[in-house]
């Protein structure tokens, strides 16, 4: 090429470029030229200067289009586009291609909250069972599709680790690596945080153990989510937990940083400013910035909404919504034991007591272990006597290994210890750990050990001794509930039953088995496994749900299993950590069940143990009458901050070893559960933030837009199957019109694609056997790979398409039109709008039509879809009297852009308002105290104090005041920036021609050829029926929608909130006659089904009547290949109306 082609806005391409270029500028320098141009890929701007032997390499657009690029490529690269910015358009782009169904709770968090902030900051802290990973899960697609995170990490409780790892799988498609310690020690030398892009760790595993938190702490994450973060705490500024270190470590390691808890803030200010800090120490570094927020409702970076205010959507017929939750009765089992169980409960007893007042006296690890282990047994004896006599047994033969070899038994103790958050561990690593501990002895002194193995075969004879009797007054209480509860007559009713033990497991498997009842179980022993392969734990859920009646479960059944198609529920024995009762009972209490939850606590009344539990249940059910009438749940929801985990196990301890009585327990009890302190948290001054209500009205506006806009099966699949042979996949249809596909081996071409993209969209498999568009058929199916954009192999080929019709995009291609008489010209932009920062807000894709008169006006994208690609060769008009490009993109600005941009800006300047005027109030209060402060010191100075403390303390104040200034004046140029929003990377992509169709005048095809004047008609009668009606209609006939109205039906009791909406497409005719569709009004009838509807208007030019089809697509369409319409006849239409 030569230097005069170096114009503005070509495309040069050539071996001295890794990309396209387009020409910004260019800059004469003597025989060579500077080029200043910018990659069409990567955006990088390039200014090489290039000679004449340079400048010959290089190959240039032509300056003016010869159209005659193919037009269906570029109809397809124009869909590439905009499905590549499919989450522009979709309000809720997430739930396409999720396989879930949020709630207006959970929409409202993720896109009104979480995606509105430019740096995701957020404590997000609804009451239990809001669907905390269903939020998690929508917020983690809309950032990847974004490309705005890759790297995510997760930290929850370790018992949580696999409901986080399943539910994400499960419904998000998004595959997590959960992190422990076996793993750490098989990267040995490597860092296996920053070796894996999306990762599940515990919370206590990492803050606690060294090397997990310093490898950690080297690695850098885009994302980071924290699940119950109520455990990062501090007690003070000065006291801070390991947990809380941590999370401020993370907080410095992530931009996007999401906490999610249901118990905030306990009822204590400072506390939960101090909580707040770990997401901005600039906006809550002093009280006084949240004393601010609960004046004003209002606070940064946090959202609350409580049971009451999460409810379903309205009910399209009588505008009604449903609380979420069902009724929780909750109800005390009361029995006694025998006077032969309790002889045995009296021995074992005095074994528990005498040990543990030993261990008591060894203040060290060993001493601890061992009371712990002395409160297991007496756990497992109000469990049942076969759990107990099983932990005797096993005990005794390990005391009588010890005897045989003390000094082996030395050695193995030196690293046995029970480990701080041994409430927090799942199941499985529980029992491994209690097994261990069943080990520790109080001495290796042979006669004490000899007296002790004696004392244990004493009382497992006596418990076998009461086994073999076959009355064990436990089982008789639970055979009679079941009984009258119906369990015996109705084989459809569902039981869970949930122990702590699993040798009680075992025991009641058998009995439940021998009363004739069909019984599954889980246990921390089995493995997580699928649905398919027996003897895992999600088998035993769907066997549970369509087999069996009873299911029997330990612990493991509280980590990530669904349950709510059981509505009865019994503890057979009682975790002495309350937060363990509140994850059993929300396994069955939670989203999807429909019934009132009844639970059963079975307590003995004639133990010590007991009789502590039963006052526990006493005084919760006081104050659940007080304060909780409608049986909720939320008082259980904050017992484990008034009562923490291990506190009661703690004092049955201290009982064992004689250090506390019954009677203290009972009335620390009294004193700690009490109505009073429940209030102070439930109603702390604090829950003035909590919202009480949703912005329905709001969300179900946008859920209606959602709809409408929603990307849906039938046009991926028509994208795919059009794209995918270009790229080499060659998709085969098992049979007709089932929607599933053959796919078979990846060409080589896509590899390096996939690779690319493999941090954002996952890794690209090799092979696909079948493929499907649509979710519902995975229910025929599972096995099928379900693709939508953001799957791998959607993106390879969309990547794949774009980059192929380059080519036809630049050339310029013709379409017809057979509606418009008179030719016009449509020009194809992308544009974005950023702040400050650099962060993209928006990107969307813009089409501006250009008519024969000069008038621009905006259109959507989807206007290929109404137009018929032309082939050969055509006369192209004379656009030299026509709007130049710079005019064209100076109308896409004015009309569509600034617009866009004000709505931004309006939107920024709310959101970075609140949060200067509590970082002014924060930082501002923290730089008054050091300006007392410095005061103070000075004027001691003055008063003649020359001590080096004084200096000292000067200096400091001087550093503090310092650094406050500098984060004062860094978060407001930070702010500033944020709310500074611009037009930028405006791009063109293409040039069309849209031509009269050449058949419009043809017989077949007239008579489907819009009449302006007929079709208005039509319009104005359908909007008066829509009245008529009650309900208000809305044209959105130049938005090229696939429909020309949106009609929607107000709330009885709120005008502003719709409960029900109609997409209308309106065909007029003159007489009667036969009606079409264009394609895109076609495939939009079939993407809404039952929401879209066609008003027919016959006798248009007489006595205009309307004729109403509702999911139009179901009716027997002749498609019109020629010009791309469907067409029915007029009899179809009269029957399906009922009026032939």
């Amino acid at each position: 090429m030569l230097i005069d082609q170096l114009k503005p806005n070509i495309i040069v391409r050539g071996p001295i470029f890794p990309e396209p270029v387009q020409v910004i500028t260019s800059v004469p320098m003597g025989d060579s030229v500077k080029l200043i141009g910018k990659g069409l890929k990567s955006q990088k701007v390039y200014e090489p200067i290039l000679n004449v032997e340079q400048l010959a390499k290089l190959e240039a657009t032509p300056e003016k289009e010869p159209f005659d690029g193919d037009a269906a490529k570029f109809r397809l690269g124009v869909e590439a586009l905009r499905l590549g910015l499919a989450y522009e358009y979709d309000p809720y782009f997430s739930l396409s291609i999720a396989r879930v169904d949020p709630l207006p709770h959970q929409l409202e968090a993720v896109y009104d909250y979480f995606l509105k902030l430019p740096r995701i900051r957020f404590l997000l802290a609804d009451d239990p069972g809001a669907g905390k990973t269903i939020m998690a899960g929508l917020l983690i697609k809309e950032l990847k599709i974004r490309g705005l995170v890759k790297r995510i990490l997760i930290v929850t409780p370790a018992n949580l680790s696999f409901q986080w790892q399943r539910e994400l799988k499960d419904k998000f498609r998004e595959q997590f690596e959960v992190i422990k310690g076996d793993v750490l020690r098989a990267n040995y030398g490597s860092n296996p945080w920053q070796d894996r892009h999306q990762v599940i760790t515990s919370i206590s595993w990492v803050s606690r153990i060294e090397d997990a938190k310093d490898s950690l702490l080297r690695s850098q994450w885009d994302l980071i989510i924290v699940d119950e973060a109520h455990k990062m705490s501090a007690y003070s500024s000065d006291k801070k937990t390991l947990a809380y270190q941590l999370g401020e470590s993370l907080s410095q390691m992530t931009d996007h940083y999401l906490l999610m808890t249901a118990t905030p803030h306990k009822g204590d200010p400072a506390n939960f400013c101090l909580f707040l800090e770990l997401l901005d120490k600039d906006v809550y570094g002093d009280i006084k910035s949240l004393e601010e927020a609960m004046l004003r409702h209002e606070a940064p970076f946090y959202l609350r909404r409580i049971k009451e205010a999460l409810v379903t959507f309205p009910d399209p017929d009588t505008g009604q919504v449903k609380m979420l939750f069902t009724k929780r009765k909750v109800q005390t089992t009361e029995f006694q034991i025998d006077a032969d169980e309790w002889d045995f409960y009296d021995a074992l007893t005095r074994y528990v007591e005498d040990q543990s007042i030993k261990a008591a006296a060894d203040d060290s690890a060993r001493g601890r272990a061992l009371g712990f282990t002395m409160a297991m047994l007496q756990r497992r004896f109000a469990s049942s006597l076969y759990a107990v006599r099983r932990s005797l047994e096993r005990m005794k033969e390990k005391r009588e290994r010890i005897l045989a070899d003390p000094e082996a038994y030395r050695q193995e103790q030196i690293n046995r210890k029970l480990p701080e958050d041994f409430e927090d561990l799942p199941e499985e690593e529980q029992q491994e750990i209690i097994s261990q501990l069943e080990d520790v002895v109080a001495s290796v002194d042979p006669a004490a050990l000899r007296e002790e193995i004696l004392q244990l075969g004493k009382l497992i004879e006596q418990a076998k001794e009461l086994e073999k009797r076959e009355i064990e007054s436990k089982l008789v209480k639970l055979k009679e509930v079941l009984t009258d509860q119906g369990i015996f007559k109705d084989p459809k009713m569902k039981l869970l039953i949930f122990t702590e033990h699993k040798d009680t497991l075992d025991f009641l498997v058998a009995k439940l088995r021998d009363w004739k009842l069909e019984v599954t179980q889980i246990h921390g022993g089995m493995k997580i496994g699928d649905r398919d392969t027996p003897g895992t734990r999600i088998y035993a859920e769907r066997e549970f749900k369509e087999e069996c009646q009873v299911l029997v479960a330990t612990e493991a059944a509280g980590e990530g299993i669904n349950l709510q198609f059981c509505w009865f529920m019994i503890n057979y024995d009682i975790p002495w950590n309350p937060v363990r009762l509140e994850q059993r009972m929300g396994r069955i209490h939670r989203y999807g069940q429909e019934k009132d939850c009844l639970i059963f606590n079975f307590v003995t009344t004639n133990t010590r143990e007991g009789r502590v539990l039963q006052k526990l249940f006493e005084r919760m059910q006081k104050i659940e009458d007080d304060l909780d009438p409608q049986r909720t749940g939320k008082i259980f929801n904050v017992l484990g901050d008034v009562f923490p985990a291990n506190m009661l196990e703690r004092m049955l301890r201290d009982m064992y070893a004689h250090n506390l009585t019954e009677d203290v327990i009972k009335n620390r009890i009294i004193h700690d559960i009490d109505t009073n302190r429940f209030k102070q948290i439930t109603n702390s001054t604090l829950e003035g933030l909590a919202k009480k209500e949703l912005n329905l009205s709001a969300i179900v506006g946008k859920s209606a837009e959602a709809k409408e806009r929603r990307l849906v099966p039938e046009v991926i699949e028509d994208f795919f199957t059009s794209a995918a042979p270009h790229a080499g996949i060659h998709p085969k249809e098992i049979a007709k019109d089932k929607h599933v596909y053959r796919i078979g081996r990846i060409p080589r071409n896509l590899w390096q694609i996939g690779e690319q993209l493999e941090p954002r969209c996952g890794k690209l498999g090799k092979e696909y056997k079948q493929i499907v568009f649509d979710k519902q058929l995975l229910t025929s199916d599972p096995t099928f790979e379900w693709v939508t954009p953001g799957h791998p192999l959607f993106e390879c080929v969309r990547e794949d398409i774009t980059e192929r019709v380059q080519h036809d995009l630049k050339q310029g291609s013709v379409f017809y039109d057979l509606h418009q008489q008179n030719p016009y010209r449509l020009d194809v932009f992308s544009a974005s709008i950023r702040d400050g920062r650099g962060n993209a807000l928006h990107e969307k894709l813009f089409v501006v039509e250009t008519d024969m008169t000069g008038i621009m006006s905006i259109r959507q994208p989807t206007i290929f879809l109404d137009l018929s690609p032309a082939k050969g060769t055509h006369e192209i008009p004379d656009d030299n009297s026509l709007p130049a490009r710079d005019s064209v993109e100076n109308t896409l600005i004015q009309k569509a852009l600034n617009p866009l941009l004000d709505e931004v800006r309006i939107q920024r300047e709310k959101e970075t308002e609140i949060i200067s005027r509590h970082m002014e109030i924060s930082l501002n209060e923290l730089i008054n105290r050091q300006n007392l402060r410095m005061a103070e010191l000075l004027e001691a100075q003055q008063n003649g104090d020359t001590s080096q403390p004084l200096a000292a303390n000067i200096k400091t104040t001087e550093d503090r005041l310092f650094e406050l200034s500098g984060r004062l004046e860094r978060r407001r140029e930070e702010l500033q920036q944020e709310r500074n929003c611009t037009i930028t990377d405006i791009r063109h992509h293409g040039r069309a021609w849209v031509l009269p169709h050449p058949e419009r005048k043809s017989p077949e095809i007239e008579a489907m050829v819009r009449d302006d004047e007929i079709e208005k008609i039509a319009i104005q009668k359908a909007m008066e029926y829509e009245q008529a009606r009650g309900w208000n209609a809305t044209s959105v006939e130049k938005e090229n929608r696939g429909f020309d109205l949106i009609s929607r039906k107000p709330h009885p009791e709120d005008p502003q909130t719709a409960i029900e909406v109609r997409f209308i497409e309106v065909k007029g005719r003159s007489a009667i006659g036969e009606v079409a569709l264009t394609t895109n009004e076609y495939k939009t009838a079939e993407r809404l089904k039952k929401d879209y509807w066609l008003y027919v208007v016959y006798n248009c030019a007489t006595n205009p009547q309307v004729h109403i089809v509702q999911d139009p697509a179901i009716l027997d369409w002749k498609p019109i290949v020629k010009i791309e319409h469907y067409q029915i006849k007029a009899n179809a239409i009269l029957k399906n109306t009922g009026e032939i």
